[in-house]
Protein backbone atom coordinates (compact mmCIF):
# COMPACT_ATOMS: atom_id res chain seq x y z
CA UNK A 1 0.00 0.00 0.00
CA UNK A 2 1.19 3.02 -1.18
CA UNK A 3 0.72 6.30 0.21
CA UNK A 4 1.42 9.59 0.08
CA UNK A 5 0.35 12.99 2.58
CA UNK A 6 -0.98 16.20 0.87
CA UNK A 7 -0.52 19.46 2.74
CA UNK A 8 -2.91 21.77 2.77
CA UNK A 9 -4.16 24.99 4.95
CA UNK A 10 -1.65 23.78 7.75
CA UNK A 11 -3.07 20.22 7.73
CA UNK A 12 -1.95 16.89 6.52
CA UNK A 13 -4.17 14.32 4.17
CA UNK A 14 -3.07 10.97 3.66
CA UNK A 15 -3.70 9.47 0.38
CA UNK A 16 -3.05 6.78 -1.80
CA UNK A 17 -1.33 5.92 -4.18
CA UNK A 18 -2.25 3.59 -7.52
CA UNK A 19 -1.18 2.60 -10.56
CA UNK A 20 -3.52 2.78 -13.66
CA UNK A 21 -3.65 0.37 -16.57
CA UNK A 22 -0.50 2.09 -18.37
CA UNK A 23 1.76 2.27 -15.34
CA UNK A 24 0.91 6.08 -14.39
CA UNK A 25 0.82 6.63 -10.63
CA UNK A 26 -3.12 8.23 -9.89
CA UNK A 27 -3.54 9.89 -6.33
CA UNK A 28 -6.74 8.72 -4.82
CA UNK A 29 -7.61 11.80 -1.92
CA UNK A 30 -10.15 11.61 1.19
CA UNK A 31 -13.33 12.91 0.36
CA UNK A 32 -12.30 15.26 3.52
CA UNK A 33 -9.67 17.01 1.56
CA UNK A 34 -11.88 17.87 -0.77
CA UNK A 35 -14.52 19.25 1.45
CA UNK A 36 -11.52 21.29 2.69
CA UNK A 37 -10.33 22.36 -1.17
CA UNK A 38 -13.73 23.63 -1.75
CA UNK A 39 -14.45 25.92 0.63
CA UNK A 40 -15.36 28.82 -1.55
CA UNK A 41 -18.52 29.26 -3.86
CA UNK A 42 -18.71 27.93 -7.63
CA UNK A 43 -19.49 31.60 -8.10
CA UNK A 44 -16.14 32.66 -7.31
CA UNK A 45 -13.18 33.70 -9.08
CA UNK A 46 -11.52 31.07 -7.75
CA UNK A 47 -14.51 28.54 -8.87
CA UNK A 48 -14.99 27.66 -5.53
CA UNK A 49 -11.68 26.49 -4.53
CA UNK A 50 -10.54 27.97 -1.32
CA UNK A 51 -7.65 29.04 -2.84
CA UNK A 52 -5.44 28.91 -5.80
CA UNK A 53 -3.43 26.98 -3.88
CA UNK A 54 -6.24 24.38 -3.47
CA UNK A 55 -7.73 24.28 -6.93
CA UNK A 56 -3.82 22.78 -8.17
CA UNK A 57 -3.91 20.16 -5.69
CA UNK A 58 -7.26 19.46 -6.60
CA UNK A 59 -5.93 19.04 -10.13
CA UNK A 60 -3.31 16.60 -9.19
CA UNK A 61 -5.79 14.49 -7.41
CA UNK A 62 -7.39 11.50 -9.76
CA UNK A 63 -10.57 10.47 -7.72
CA UNK A 64 -12.07 10.90 -3.71
CA UNK A 65 -13.27 8.62 -1.80
CA UNK A 66 -14.78 7.88 1.70
CA UNK A 67 -12.02 7.15 4.29
CA UNK A 68 -12.89 3.85 5.12
CA UNK A 69 -12.61 3.11 1.23
CA UNK A 70 -9.17 4.21 1.32
CA UNK A 71 -8.47 1.97 3.56
CA UNK A 72 -8.68 -0.87 1.64
CA UNK A 73 -6.69 -3.41 0.30
CA UNK A 74 -4.70 -2.48 -2.96
CA UNK A 75 -6.56 -4.93 -5.17
CA UNK A 76 -10.37 -3.81 -3.39
CA UNK A 77 -9.39 -0.23 -3.38
CA UNK A 78 -8.87 -0.70 -7.36
CA UNK A 79 -11.68 -2.67 -7.57
CA UNK A 80 -13.31 0.23 -6.15
CA UNK A 81 -11.96 2.39 -8.46
CA UNK A 82 -13.13 0.58 -11.49
CA UNK A 83 -16.70 0.66 -10.85
CA UNK A 84 -16.57 4.23 -11.46
CA UNK A 85 -13.17 4.14 -13.95
CA UNK A 86 -13.01 1.08 -16.07
CA UNK A 87 -10.49 2.83 -18.93
CA UNK A 88 -8.17 3.42 -16.08
CA UNK A 89 -7.91 -0.10 -14.47
CA UNK A 90 -7.96 -3.68 -15.89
Amino acid sequence: MKTQKVQFDGKAYDCRVVESNEGEELLIGSTLLLDALQLGSFEDKNEGFASEEAGRIYDGIFFFTNASTLQLSDEKLIAELKKDNPDWFE
